[in-house]
């Protein structure tokens, strides 16, 4: 890949310096503030980001499960190129995006997280599952089904993920996943998660899956040449009447009830 320095010359770098600028860039925008200086704390907005990697990505090792994506050198060491002042090489930006997303270098108060491929996190009282690998597009083609209501294909195979409590619950493995058999406990779902994003190349949906779990499709951002679909997602607070009134530590929080998803073509 090439990218385009100071004097419009453009120079052959790494797949890590075009994520360095393509994807760390544009967060590190967002962090800082669009006017390039951050508030007194460090921080310009409440806004946190999720970075999991997939097994396209020419920056993450190709083996499922996927570590968290890391820069290969602590430090990027500068092109000695004229023109290409600033740009790194054996850097993705990460440690930047890291040091600005802190408040003032405490761990609590950070604000990018680079979690594994699947990984499951919890915020506030909702749990998320995450697995960027299309597992629906890969089960599809070896599920045989019949006699399935009109539109319910979709849900019905996402339903073995959760109640297999597995992110890749399909053995022998698609050829396009290296599945790394040492470490299958990487995959596992350590409960059933309220909300489980599976992006595929299959059409996009969100479907309630065993009246707990959210599951979400939100399609690719791209396809081809052209622009695919994301996903909007809300979720309101918990009324205050309803926690006052419960007699118990542990109460159900019904997120579907409190859930309002959108999915948009870009």
């Amino acid at each position: 890949p090439t990218i385009e320095v100071d004097d419009g010359q453009e120079v052959v770098v790494s797949y890590e310096t075009v994520f360095a600028h393509k994807i760390a860039g544009l967060i590190e925008e967002v962090l800082v503030g669009s006017d390039g200086e951050a508030d007194d704390e460090g921080l310009s907005s409440s806004t946190q980001f999720v970075l999991v990697p997939a097994l396209e990505d020419a920056t993450a090792k190709w083996v499922y499960p996927q570590p968290p994506l890391q820069d290969r050198l602590s430090r990027g060491k500068l092109l000695d190129i004229p023109g290409a002042d600033g740009i790194e090489f054996g850097s993705s930006g990460l440690h930047t995006l890291e040091k600005l997303g802190s408040k003032k270098g405490e761990s609590g108060g950070r604000r990018v997280h680079c979690l594994p491929n699947p990984c499951t996190f919890q915020v506030n009282e909702l749990v998320f599952g995450v697995t960027s690998t299309d597992v629906l597009f890969q089960m599809s083609v070896d599920e045989t089904n019949a006699n399935l209501p009109t539109g319910s294909r979709l849900r019905h195979i996402a339903q073995h993920l959760v109640q297999q409590q597995s992110y890749y619950p399909l053995y022998p493995p698609n050829k396009a996943v290296n599945l790394d058999l040492k470490h299958q406990e990487g995959w596992k779902m350590p409960c059933r998660p309220d909300v489980l994003f599976l992006p595929s190349k299959l059409s996009p949906f969100c479907a309630p899956v065993l009246e707990t779990t959210m599951v979400v499709n939100p399609g690719h951002l791209t396809k081809g040449t052209t622009g695919g679909t994301y996903s909007v997602m809300e979720i309101r607070p918990m009324e205050r009447e309803s926690l006052d009134a419960a007699d118990s530590v542990r109460l159900p929080h019904n997120p579907q009830d409190r859930m309002q998803l959108e999915i948009r073509r870009i």
